[in-house]
Order: C-alpha cells, then structure tokens, then sequence
C-alpha cells in the first residue's frame, strides 16, 4: 500500500460509497473497521450485513457511534448494528446532546498495526446514503502515524467515551428506552412521514428535473453483487466509436453486457433529452458479436464516457467527454478499478488500453 493516497468519491456520478464500503471491508489487510455517523437505518446497514459478517468472523473487530437527532436514526438500524455482535466483537454506542446541537459526523476508519484507510464525507449508513442521494467523501490511505490518521483515530475514541454524559454504549435495555421515549422511531413511521412530505410536494408544480435513482437488489445472504439485471446496477464505459469520420455516433458494446446488465432491455434513454435510442445486437460468422448502439450526444466529444443506471424505469444514460468536469470522475473511477485486486475494471483489448472498450460496474 502507497505511503499516503487520496480518493475522491462522488456519488451517483462515478461512485456509490456502499459498493466501494463493501470493497474495503473485503480486503484482508485491515483488522479493525471504525465508524461514526449521524444517522442508521435497517435500510442502509441491510446492504453491508454481509460484508461486515464477514470482516468479523475472520477475525476483525468493528465499532459505532450513532447520532439520534432529528429522529433519522431508526428502531431497526440500532438493531441491526446490536445484532452483527453475534458475529464477533462489536461495540455500539449512541451519541446525543439534549440541547439542539446535531451530532453529524460521517467518519469510516480501517485500520491494522501500521496502515489505515480513513474516509469522511457525507455519507450516513442509510440506503440512501451508501447509494441513491447525491454525496461526496474523501478517502486518505496512509501511515497510522499521519496526521490525519491520529486525528481521527482520536474524535473516534471521543465519541465512544461513556465517561462523558453525551455518550452510552447500546444494549437491548438502552434501545428499549429510547423507544419509549420517543428518541428513535421504527422505520414504517419514518416512511410514512417521508412519504406525505412527498405527496405535498407533487401536488405543486416541480421546479426541478426528476431522475429515479435505485439502489442494488439485496442477495440472500448480503452484502453486494451484481447481478443480471439488477435494478440499481450503474455501470460505467469508456466507449469506443464504430469510425472516426463516417459513424462517429455509433459505439459498440461488448456481448457479454448483453446478460450481465442490458438483459433483455432494447433500448436506452438520454439523461440529457429523453430520447429512447435502440439495443442492435450485431452477429459474426453466426453469432452475436457485439451490440450496436446510437449515442448522439458523442458527435463533438474527444473521448467519451457513459454512466447507464439501471433503475425501476429502464435504462438511463449520461455521456460526458473524458476531460470534462463530470467525465473526469467517470474515468478516475475506471483507472481505479483496473489497480484493484481483482481487477473491477475490465477491458476488451487489455494489451491496447487506448483503443479498447473499457467497463466497471459500481
């Protein structure tokens, strides 16, 4: 591991920060995973049960510190996080001032005897704050001896001292009373409120655009994976032109897309205008070879790149220029996924990066 890395993460754009959680939390180097929120629901921490189950049983050692201001944090989520201690060792603790002061830190820390991978942004271990809301993190892998890193470590150990009034490690007796006391609510309560705040505002004419953005489908035993034709899946390419001068909107798209994310969809929607552009699978000596696909909004670029989101309504896309200030993190994302162990990247022609189709799902 580098001395000192950075990662920008930007969500929806080019990262969804509960696929890139699990990632960490798969990778053997780190022993310890320490986390600071303001807000958990059951919706958020049902995606990377999975991942934390098992970090815990090969050893590793996690802990939370939980806000309940402005009642974000449900009955569920508090649960949820009590019940990974059957896993290994687990420390809850909730965090609160009674004076209107918002606990509101957004603080993940993996760690081992010399390296840690500290992240801080604004992302809470809700659904939507690990995938659908627009959010944005900053991740610094470095020397346990930076800065930094000894700062963090040391609000962490603040905010989990129940020596002070503020803080109280949780057990099933603590969250009962902060039910009935009306400090967390469970889940259909918070959804009910969310949901008439909703229905208020479509009764008003919109003042802003509406795009749908999913979550990924949860398997069986948790965690994250892709898999044919997930609702959620975002997938991203560096697409190739089919000619420089006479097709210059026209890209193709690796067959083996084709099940692993456009299924049986044929055809896909601009982000930017709302046309619906067709799915043209293309055969060679009797079969499938590629799939066509007219993408206009290329015609001025240099060297475009796609984000398809796949969400309850079919697929959308958005198509950037590579240096342009919304490609730019499309293709930092790529190149970061062709350094990973296993590669999450993948190209058509690895020994031509320049002239391949490049891909990753995130």
């Amino acid at each position: 591991m580098p001395n000192a890395e950075l990662c920008f993460y930007s969500q929806p754009l080019a990262h969804r920060f509960g696929t890139a959680l699990c990632n960490s939390l798969g990778e053997t180097d780190w022993q310890s995973f320490d986390t600071a929120v303001a807000w958990v629901r059951q919706s958020g921490t049902r995606h990377i049960e999975g991942a934390i189950k098992a970090f815990l049983e090969r050893g590793g050692s996690a802990s939370f510190c939980v806000g309940l201001d402005a009642k974000n944090t449900s009955k569920e989520g508090l649960q949820s996080l009590l019940g990974l201690e059957r896993y290994g060792y687990v420390h809850v603790y909730v965090y609160h001032n009674e004076a209107n002061v918002f606990y509101h830190p957004k603080v993940y820390l993996f760690s081992n005897a010399n390296m840690a991978r500290l992240i801080v942004g604004s992302n809470n271990l809700t659904e939507a704050g690990l995938f659908r809301n627009t959010e944005a993190a900053l991740q610094l892998d470095a020397d346990k001896k930076n800065p930094a890193i000894t700062q963090a470590i040391q609000a962490l150990s603040a905010w989990q001292d129940t020596t002070t009034s503020f803080v109280r490690q949780l057990d099933d007796a603590l969250l009962g009373d902060l039910v009935d006391r009306d400090y967390v609510l469970p889940e259909i309560a918070l959804r009910k409120e969310q949901a008439s705040g909703a229905k208020k505002r479509e009764e008003k004419d919109r003042v802003f655009g509406l795009q749908e953005i999913a979550a990924p489908t949860i398997p069986g035993g948790g965690g994250i994976v892709i898999p044919p034709g997930a609702v959620g899946t975002v997938l991203l390419m560096r697409v190739r032109r089919a000619s420089k001068t006479e097709r210059r909107t026209q890209v193709q798209i690796p067959i083996i897309l084709k099940t692993s994310f456009f299924g049986e969809d044929a055809s896909v929607t601009s982000g930017h205008d709302g046309r619906v552009h067709s799915l043209r699978p293309a055969t060679a000596r009797g079969g499938l070879n590629t799939i066509k696909l007219e993408l206009p909004e290329i015609d001025p670029m240099n060297d475009p790149v796609v984000r398809f989101e796949r969400n309850a309504g079919g697929i959308v896309y958005q198509v950037y220029d590579r240096n342009s200030a919304l490609g730019t993190p499309i293709m930092e994302a790529l190149e970061r996924g062709r350094t990973m162990n296993p590669p999450a990247t993948q190209l058509t022609v690895p020994a031509k990066p320049k002239s391949a189709t490049w891909w990753r799902f995130v």
